[in-house]
């Protein structure tokens, strides 16, 4: 007996092929067993029957073992009441009873047994106003409190500080000094930069003493800080004669 394999494709013509099969119950679940198969090509006549073989393991695939899922059923919870016993009908008869014999007493009681309340109330009341007289004498004598004033000393303060700064002043012959005038703190510095381009040489003069005779050469400097309070003339001289040069007067205030 031949053989028959399970076709993906025409071998014939390569078409498309259609499978042909029969479901079969096994247990609880279902077998479905191809039994034949064709070309969809109208062309094509190749076809293929599995029903030959009459055993399902001789086809290689196509074979499917499907199984139903099986839930198990749904049971609703019950719900059930308590029974109530003997001894408990008993027990809650009791408290029943207890509970209008206690109404019917309460409204037999007498309302002489509640006077002696009356008269301890009447005693409390006199402790109660002298008390109140008591607090009233109290709180009508406030002390007298005297103020005594404080005074309070003057802190000193400090100075503030100042950072020491420089500042540059221009010199020569034509001009003179450039700024003629400037005012500075104390512990700044003065640098005289001469511009003096046409004579090399000169000398910076402090009319004040500060420093002596300064040479400055083109292009020179000289620089001097100022530790004192004051106003202070500077003048531009002649190298080697000492001549104060005409319209050369500086002037330097320090506070």
């Amino acid at each position: 007996m031949m053989l028959m394999k399970f076709a993906e494709k025409c071998p014939k013509c390569g078409g498309f092929v259609q499978t042909k099969s029969v479901r079969k119950s096994i247990g609880l679940g279902f077998v479905e067993i191809p039994v034949a198969q064709f070309c969809l090509n109208p062309v094509c006549d190749w076809y293929q029957d599995f029903a030959e073989t009459r055993k399902p393991e001789d086809i290689k695939e196509g074979f499917q073992l499907k199984i139903p899922s099986v839930m198990p059923a749904f049971k609703k919870p019950e719900f059930k009441i308590p029974g109530i016993s003997k001894n408990q009908m008993t027990a809650l008869a009791a408290i029943i009873g207890i509970i209008v014999i206690y109404t019917i007493f309460s409204d037999f009681v007498p309302v002489n047994q509640f006077d002696n309340s009356n008269d301890i109330i009447q005693k409390q009341q006199p402790l109660k106003s002298g008390l109140q007289n008591n607090t009233t004498t109290v709180s009508s004598v406030t002390p007298t409190i005297s103020i005594v004033p404080t005074t309070i000393p003057a802190l000193a303060i400090p100075p503030s500080i100042i950072d020491p700064r420089s500042y540059t002043i221009k010199i020569d012959i034509g001009h003179g000094f450039y700024p003629e005038v400037i005012t500075i703190n104390k512990s700044d510095t003065i640098i005289w930069n001469s511009e003096e381009s046409q004579r090399l040489r000169i000398v910076l003069v402090s009319n004040d003493g500060l420093f002596e005779k300064q040479l400055i050469q083109y292009p020179g400097r000289y620089q001097y800080q100022f530790k004192q309070e004051g106003k202070y003339t500077f003048v531009l001289a002649e190298y080697r004669s000492y001549k104060e040069y005409q319209n050369s007067t500086g002037t330097v205030i320090v506070r």
